[in-house]
């Protein structure tokens, strides 16, 4: 009970981005404004100061290396279980892109349960999300798009990943930490307040993109069960075979039963998925994600914490 009071300003937020959207203060379209905010300035400001202030150790370096393998392993399971969906391949590319999780939905509860170590250990995991949501998910979205005629862009995948934000700041924050140097001054005053601007700011615009819609439910349910469920399943087994433990492990685990990510809406509209699937299916994992981030990490601090 008490972690879901510590949580619950967290979910009112989530609650008033959809009071934002439901009021048309904001349509869509403007909530992907806030969304790019997010995305370029605050994420990218709290990965530097968490990693930046973190203890490293090698252990570390696998929470990048199972956040890509979970997601292409989960893919390969999802593409051939949906052959029923051979003549809907907007459907099932939607399905393939979006094991991307939203990383970011974690940051503040990892920050709120675990500290700045916490928030860390998170970042560094969304590194390899990062990686499959470029050439990966990006290769598979044109794959299955209505637009998937032209000429795959392999280019544009790889020059994703160099674009990123995300995968900036987290080598910026590793190479602070691992010299040893201090954000401090105006530059790391600048950067704590943008990092503490994230939270407020990513759950509003979670919260905007809620759209729960009840057409493809047994599909919903099939992605439910296999990234939310098996995903976790498979992220704890390969954290026991590398010999994981304490909060890498937690990581490892929660990290890999996050909900679908914002990516799937977006590589939808750019390459001619199915949109209002990719957004209900994201608005369902989000929802049930909110509870599975208030249990999940309580219950496995008690066994490895």
């Amino acid at each position: 009970m008490q972690g879901l009071a510590d949580a619950l300003p967290v979910l009112i937020l989530i609650g008033i981005g959809v009071l934002v959207r439901v009021s048309g203060l904001v349509n869509a379209r403007e909530g992907l404004v806030l969304t790019r905010v997010v995305y370029y300035v605050t994420i990218p400001a709290a990965i530097i100061v968490s990693i930046a202030s973190a203890q490293l150790t090698l252990a570390k370096a696998w929470l990048p290396v199972i956040s890509l393998v979970v997601p292409c392993v989960l893919a390969g399971i999802m593409y051939l279980t949906t052959r029923r969906l051979l003549k809907q391949p907007e459907l099932r590319g939607v399905l393939l892109v979006g094991m991307v999780v939203l990383a970011v939905f974690a940051y503040p509860f990892f920050e709120l349960f675990y500290g700045p170590d916490g928030l860390a250990n998170m970042a560094i995991y969304d590194v390899g999300n990062a990686i499959y949501a470029g050439p990966v998910a990006l290769t598979l979205a044109q794959r299955f798009g209505s637009r998937r005629t032209a000429p795959l862009d392999r280019g544009a995948a790889w020059g994703r990943i160099a674009r990123s934000p995300l995968l900036w700041a987290a080598i910026i924050g590793l190479a602070a930490s691992l010299l040893r140097i201090e954000v401090r001054g105006v530059v790391g005053g600048t950067l704590r307040r943008l990092a503490n601007a994230n939270t407020p700011l990513a759950m509003v615009s979670v919260g905007i993109f809620l759209r729960p819609r009840k057409g493809h439910m047994g599909l919903v349910a099939q992605f439910v069960g296999l990234r939310m469920v098996l995903g976790g399943l498979l992220g704890w087994g390969l954290g026991a075979l590398v010999g994981l433990g304490g909060l890498d492990m937690i990581t490892a685990i929660v990290g890999s039963s996050l909900p679908a990510g914002t990516t799937a809406l977006i590589y939808a509209g750019n390459e001619g998925l199915d949109a209002e699937f990719a957004a209900s299916m994201i608005s369902f994992t989000v929802i049930i994600g909110a509870v599975v981030i208030n249990i999940l990490p309580h219950l496995l601090a008690r066994v490895y914490l």
